[in-house]
């Protein structure tokens, strides 16, 4: 029995010896786990405060986007507005010019003003005026549309680079950051402590066996009598349980020495995480650095507004222009009609002058007659009677009227056909019904 006590002794101490360097090296693992767990809980805050710093950042720059996305809108509705404007003057100038293309001056006129080419209301115009301004408003449109695709691609150039940072900075969040490091360290820091208390256990398990074997063993060298009363069942029991109890400590540290694996991957994970966001940020920096692309961006914007405020201006003045004009070609159309109205007045003003100058010459003709008659009668039955130094001043001749038409350059005017003259009291009759607003 002492011979198998001895063996099952060295067989204990071995054990220990081998429980002794497993639970040592899991306090190695649960040290360097610790170690990792506080590189974590340095690292996770600053992950934290980037990632925070970078949704501010790519946040202020989708505003921005959105910013020169409505002032592109703004252009692109000025632009809509301008260009119905200018159709809708341009219809009503080629409708006027049509108008006045199919006015003909009446033959009456062309022949008083020796004319051949310029036989209608339209020649008389200077249309390449109106054509410079519509040409002049269309170039300022051209350039506002200028301004609307450079916005654009602004707005484009923005979004490709939010699309970027924001793909650049899921790319770098290999870990989700719902759950902190002081949760996942907790965790695993948890389950390694559970792991070494039963390692300690199995280690104090074969403490006790290894002193029970060595009291055994004293009792046995003592004599025979202690020899005959010692059981020694419990202990081969528990002999036979030691490799299974070794297994079970080798489990253990394999746990232990995962569990620090793990942790130290995600110290890797998360460093990684943290360069990766770094980098993301320093484009942000880079972005909004001094003569960056959000400085460049900017000078666009306030350039954009300066010059679209130079183009409205010069567009409604343009307006003004081509609307007066407008005006002036209709109330000049309308006015050839009173110019045939004011030629038929006063050839019937020149027609009555004329009556009564006859009358009037006539009535004087006639008045002189008669009193050359009297005077005759009166020196034929009196006057040849007397003395003629007596009544010198009776021999007289009787005054004579004359009546003089004052017109100065006086110059004939045209004689108007009857539909010309229908023509125009009808056009006067139509725009008193439907005046021009």
């Amino acid at each position: 029995m002492e011979q198998e006590l001895i063996e099952l002794l060295l067989v204990a101490k071995k054990a220990l010896s081998t429980g002794q360097a497993v639970c040592e090296q899991a306090n190695q693992c649960s040290l360097e786990s610790d170690h990792y767990a506080e590189l974590i809980e340095k690292t996770w805050p600053r992950i934290l405060f980037v990632h925070n710093h970078i949704l501010v950042q790519l946040t202020t720059l989708d505003r921005i986007r959105e910013f020169v996305a409505v002032k592109a809108d703004e252009v692109r509705s000025c632009i809509d507005d301008r260009e119905r404007a200018l159709n809708k003057v341009s219809i009503e100038l080629q409708t006027i010019f049509d108008v006045l293309r199919n006015s003909a001056i009446d033959k009456g006129i062309l022949r008083i003003n020796e004319q051949e080419r310029r036989t209608t209301l339209f020649d008389y115009i200077d249309d390449q005026a109106v054509l410079e301004l519509q040409r002049q408003a269309d170039d300022e449109i051209s350039d506002i549309e200028g301004l609307f695709s450079s916005l654009v691609t602004t707005a484009k150039s923005l979004s490709a680079t939010i699309s970027d940072l924001a793909a650049m900075q899921e790319a770098a969040l290999s870990v989700s950051l719902n759950d902190s490091g002081s949760a996942f360290t907790n965790e695993r820091a948890q389950i390694q402590e559970e792991e070494i208390t039963k390692m300690a256990e199995i280690l104090t398990s074969l403490t006790n066996h290894y002193d029970q074997l060595g009291e055994a063993t004293r009792l046995c060298q003592s004599g025979p009598e202690a020899q005959d009363q010692l059981d020694i069942t419990v202990l081969q029991n528990d002999h036979n349980r030691i490799p299974d109890i070794l297994d079970e400590l080798h489990e253990s540290l394999e746990i232990v020495e995962s569990v620090k694996e793990e942790i130290r991957v995600r110290v890797q994970v998360y460093a990684s995480v943290q360069d990766d966001l770094i980098k993301v940020l320093d484009h942000l920096d880079h972005f909004g650095s001094p003569n960056g692309q959000a400085d460049i961006i900017c000078e666009k914007i306030i350039s954009a507004e300066a010059e679209m405020k130079e183009h409205e201006t010069s567009l409604t003045n343009l307006f003004k222009e081509l609307s007066a004009l407008k005006d002036w070609y209709r109330v000049y159309a309308a006015s050839y009609n009173h110019l045939i109205l004011e030629i038929e007045r006063r050839k019937k003003t020149t027609e009555k002058q004329e009556r009564l100058y006859q009358e009037l010459v006539q009535s004087f003709e006639d008045t002189y007659n008669d009193e050359l008659q009297e005077r005759r009668r009166w020196f034929a039955q009196h006057g040849e009677y007397l003395p003629e130094d007596l009544c010198q001043f009776m021999m007289e001749q009787p005054s004579r009227l004359t009546v003089n038409l004052v017109s100065p350059d006086r110059v004939r005017l045209p004689d108007l056909s009857e539909s010309t003259v229908q023509k125009a009291l009808e056009g006067i009759h139509s725009s008193r019904a439907d005046p021009v607003p």
